[in-house]
């Protein structure tokens, strides 16, 4: 069985606030790193375990890779220990 192919930059774009933000829920610890959207917010899943911020960093460097952008221009706003987050992508500098 295929896997469903992980949301469009289009899609998560449409995620954005007025602000530019969004959540995310993250699954740290994951067998295999996917992405969906489900229940308005993006869904990050990283193998990556969830210690002194790894999880973190991996996580926003999935989602610019998502959205190919550079991981400095995504933010992170709050949740930097918690598995739900919210960050803001920044505009072209």
């Amino acid at each position: 069985m295929a896997r469903p192919a992980s949301p469009t930059a289009d899609e998560i774009l449409a995620l954005l606030d007025a602000s530019g933000a969004m959540t995310l829920r993250v699954v740290p610890g994951a067998r295999i790193e996917k992405a969906a959207i489900e229940n308005g917010a993006l869904k990050l899943w990283t193998r990556t375990a969830p210690e002194d911020g790894k999880a973190t960093r991996a996580v926003l460097a999935q989602l610019a890779a998502l959205l190919d952008l550079s991981v400095r221009r995504i933010e992170l706003v709050s949740g930097a220990t918690s598995r739900e987050k919210r960050v803001r992508i920044l505009a072209d500098a």
